[in-house]
């Protein structure tokens, strides 16, 4: 395995490593209950905005030979909201409003879950000063074998070296231990995200210290 950094040619497999990464994901659950519409925003909201990706953004890749095993994204935190490309009350530009036409026609009895959910994770955004981990996502034929670490591991030293705190979310209990382990204390939980849903977790990892004798 190697990680590299994301290219937009990668969007389209990227997005579908999200979509298999995400199927069982409480909240993604509980707002789409069919599989098969699950997997749309991934494959349309997140493929459209991964080919359009650039600062302050940025991607890496986990590869097994040529082929994505898993991706993360980053953003500057306290600059731009970046749940912002996907609400679909206010979409950043013609590609993604033209995305989110596409994703109510084909989950239009889900879209007033879906567009709830979109709308409460950009007020709940954490907007700290930093760096915010949008995404980690590893397919499910490589998850618990060391490639999550990996790429978290990797946006973390870089964020260390830029001596720079890191913000993110998940909706997953597990994921919560995962990221203790890592240095990530929870700073805010909301019970429901929006009315009838999963808890979310904000968390946060400080900078790391600065040694002012050196």
């Amino acid at each position: 395995m190697r990680i590299t950094d994301f290219r937009p040619r990668q969007s389209k497999e990227a997005a579908q490593i999200a979509a298999a990464a995400f199927a069982d994901d409480p909240l993604w659950t509980h707002t789409l209950p069919d599989p098969e519409r699950r997997r749309l925003p991934h494959l349309i909201m997140l493929g459209t905005a991964l080919r359009r990706i650039g600062p302050p953004q940025v991607a890496r890749v986990a590869l097994d030979g040529d082929r994505i095993i898993g991706f993360s994204s980053w953003t500057a935190a306290g600059s731009d909201d970046p749940y912002d490309p996907f609400d679909a009350t206010r979409p950043a530009d013609p590609h993604m409003a033209r995305a989110t036409r596409k994703l109510v026609r084909r989950a239009a009895s889900d879209w007033p879950r879906l567009s709830a959910l979109y709308a409460t994770l950009g007020q709940s955004y954490p907007n700290d000063p930093g760096w915010f981990l949008g995404v980690l996502a590893v397919h499910p034929d490589h998850q618990r074998t060391g490639v999550g670490t990996a790429l978290l591991r990797d946006g973390l030293d870089r964020a260390d070296l830029d001596n720079q705190p890191v913000s993110l979310q998940t909706s997953t209990p597990e994921n919560v231990d995962f990221y203790r382990r890592h240095g990530f204390d929870v700073t805010r939980t909301f019970a429901e995200l929006y009315p009838g849903s999963p808890p979310l977790w904000t968390m946060r990892r400080p900078a790391p210290a600065v040694d002012h004798q050196a």
